[in-house]
């Protein structure tokens, strides 16, 4: 339990470098940002992204990206530089914003979520933009919301979606409800614990990234949730940061030489459909 304090204090120390990294990151994007709301409340909205010369009528890939903030702070606005392998990958990106605590719940959270991504798919079809393939992939709460939606395909052909998720990409997140404390808040949630929750498809690719001295989310969660998938038969890259601490796992946002981030790059571009003839 010290050990583990101190592993957060080391990780709230860096928590004004990280934000300055991000803000500098941010100021440098080239890309279209649009914003489209999907709920009466002010946090119901999502951001969109899309590669600054790209046309509406272009087939590109999707991918939806949520941020971090223990489902109670930070906005999509801020965690915007998250998006910036997928543009440099041609995909359009959406950021969803969500209601929070204590007003709602985990449960309702979740239900934002699937609001986004079906209005999401609503705005898709109404602006002329083609319904392509989809990752999705989240930071800290945001990978456990990624996860969640991940384990549910029925949830995406509801939404609208023509394809379910087949590739997410998480980071540092919460994925096993039963090692967060207070348990008798977190235990109420047994139907959105990744790890007590429904498998993987078997043909799904899941990248986990998470350092061995984070202080905010043990690594234990990443390790539990990669065996959950192994057993399931789905693909798991389980990626393990010597001495990383919870913001490690998120300096790839805004530093293109992170060491993981070839890697998540790589992950990215295997989402790209490859065009007929070249395969």
């Amino acid at each position: 339990m010290i050990r583990q304090i101190g592993f957060a204090l080391s990780d709230l120390a860096g928590l004004a470098y990280y934000w300055y990294r991000t803000r500098s990151a941010k100021r440098g994007m080239d890309a279209r940002i649009t914003r489209h709301d999907y709920g009466p409340h002010r946090r119901q909205y999502f951001l969109l992204a899309e590669p600054a010369g790209a046309g509406r009528e272009e087939e590109r890939p999707w991918a939806v990206y949520l941020h971090g903030g223990a489902w109670t702070f930070g906005t999509p606005d801020s965690f915007l530089p998250a998006a910036r392998p997928w543009l440099a990958a041609g995909y359009r990106v959406i950021l969803p914003s969500y209601r929070r605590p204590p007003l709602v719940n985990l449960e309702d959270i979740v239900a934002d979520c699937r609001a986004a991504i079906t209005e999401a798919a609503t705005l898709a079809r109404e602006t002329g933009r083609p319904l392509g393939p989809v990752q999705v992939a989240g930071i800290s709460a945001g990978g456990h919301l990624a996860a969640v939606l991940a384990l549910h395909p029925e949830w995406w052909s509801a939404a609208g979606w023509p394809r379910c998720p087949k590739q997410t990409l998480l980071f540092a997140a919460p994925l096993d409800l039963d090692l967060l404390r207070p348990g008798l808040l977190f235990g109420k949630y047994p139907a959105i614990s990744p790890c007590a929750g429904p498998g993987p498809d078997r043909d799904s690719e899941w990248l986990l990234i998470h350092g061995d001295r984070d202080g905010m989310v043990a690594q234990q969660h990443s390790l539990r949730f990669a065996h959950h998938l192994r057993r399931a038969g789905a693909r798991v890259q389980s990626v393990t940061i010597p001495g990383g601490g919870h913001l490690d796992a998120g300096r790839w946002t805004y530093d293109e030489d992170d060491a993981n981030a070839a890697l998540i790059a790589d992950f990215i571009h295997r989402g790209v459909p490859v065009p007929p003839g070249e395969a």
